[in-house]
């Protein structure tokens, strides 16, 4: 992730993605870089890392920008595979057109939909921020929010991995081995002991009003409730 990182508004994202092994890339401020620094940096470095990494089969630009149109056509030139993925109605068509792919962000397994903001307070019963140097210190530090419960982050993550070997296999019934592997994927550090669970099939009974469990057989296999 490349910003200027001192700044106010990029400070409250960096604890988020040190959390999630992004690699954090310092740009000075603007005056040293230009309008669009960050976006030559990024594509400097995919490149070099292209002509350096010859086992990198795919390139994923998530933007909506044009700017990164060269960026993907360079990648395919160079025999990558590229993905764009961007926001419905922001996002620019000729990018799309130069990526291989092209996924509309909403549509990603496991984002949720955007619930609306609640209405605001009546003006009444709003109460007077705080005054002095301490009541400004305060306000300006964000609220950190609450570490997520690990049984309710289990059950989501099994229910995008279910969704994500749906479409790319396009089959109800998948082996819970795979299911599992898939899980891990996307967060290396799942294990169901650690859940309390003395197997992942155990896990997976836990879970029975997301999932169904077919234990006919000695592969076993798992698919989302039709309901889901």
């Amino acid at each position: 992730a490349y910003a200027d990182w001192s700044a106010d508004v990029n400070a409250g994202y960096r604890g988020q993605l040190v959390a999630r092994a992004v690699d954090l890339v310092q740009l000075f401020p603007a005056a040293a870089y230009g309008k669009n620094g960050a976006d030559i940096r990024l594509a400097v470095d995919a490149v070099e890392d292209m002509f350096r990494l010859p086992d990198l089969t795919h390139v994923v630009i998530v933007a909506g920008d044009s700017d990164y149109i060269p960026l993907a056509q360079r990648c395919k030139r160079l025999g990558r595979y590229v993905v764009g993925i961007g926001v419905a109605g922001a996002s620019s068509r000729a990018l799309a057109a130069a990526c291989d792919d092209f996924v509309i962000y909403d549509a990603l397994p496991g984002v949720p939909a955007l619930e609306p903001a609640p209405a605001p307070a009546e003006a009444g019963t709003e109460k007077a921020p705080p005054k002095g140097r301490r009541g400004r210190a305060q306000a300006a530090q964000p609220e950190e929010p609450e570490p997520p419960d690990p049984q309710a982050a289990a059950t989501a993550l099994l229910t995008r991995a279910l969704q994500i070997g749906l479409e790319k296999d396009d089959v109800d019934w998948l082996h819970n081995s795979a299911v599992k592997a898939q899980m891990k994927r996307m967060d290396p550090s799942f294990s169901e002991k650690s859940l309390g669970f003395r197997s992942f099939s155990d896990f997976l009974r836990s879970r029975s009003d997301v999932v169904e469990l077919d234990e006919t057989s000695t592969t076993r296999m798992v698919r989302l409730r039709v309901d889901q």
